[in-house]
């Protein structure tokens, strides 16, 4: 019988489990073998983000570049976390593009396509993101990796961005 006693265990209350001991011989290193990459971008990506941003200036849209999809999902279905989370890890949406106005809402996710997304492998997680941002009920918009001008990407991206075109006006100042 456990020191808890037997009303204990008839009202089902159980002992706290011992805590497990932090290892006291784990040690961190001096440094790693790592450093900061040259660009965070790639060149399309880079030219993108500019006009993204300017396509948004004004708007209560923000957006995002580079999150990682288990940082954007929650994973609901608790037997199925593993598998779900193995899945996500190490994929990532190249912007994410959320309403500031609303606690930071997702409202739009895009992903920049260019000639890598023609292999196999790439069109598998390609798939898989697809079917994550559908189950979730976030669009995310593929759009082809080349130059827009700010017309054209806010002509592409007014249908799911309903602030595009209703745009505030410009305030005047006495």
């Amino acid at each position: 019988m456990s020191p808890l006693g037997c009303l204990a265990s008839l009202f089902g209350v159980k002992e706290k489990p011992a805590a497990v001991p932090e290892p006291t011989n784990s040690t961190v290193p001096d440094a790693l073998p790592v450093e900061v990459k040259r660009y965070f971008f790639s060149r399309d990506e880079n030219a993108f983000f500019g006009v993204l941003e300017e396509v948004l200036a004004g708007t209560p849209y923000r957006v995002f570049p580079n999150v990682r999809l288990n940082d954007l999902f929650r994973i609901r279905a608790e037997a199925q976390r593993g598998a779900v989370y193995a899945r996500l890890r190490d994929k990532h949406v190249d912007f994410l593009i959320v309403n500031a106005a609303e606690a930071f809402r997702p409202v739009l996710a895009l992903e920049l396509d260019g000639a890598s997304h023609g292999s196999e492998k790439q069109q598998h997680r390609d798939a898989v993101k697809d079917v994550a941002f559908r189950s979730a009920g976030l669009k995310l918009l593929r759009l082809p990796s080349r130059a827009y001008s700010a017309a054209e990407l806010g002509g592409r991206l007014g249908a799911d961005l309903p602030a595009l075109q209703n745009p505030p006006a410009p305030r005047r100042y006495p």
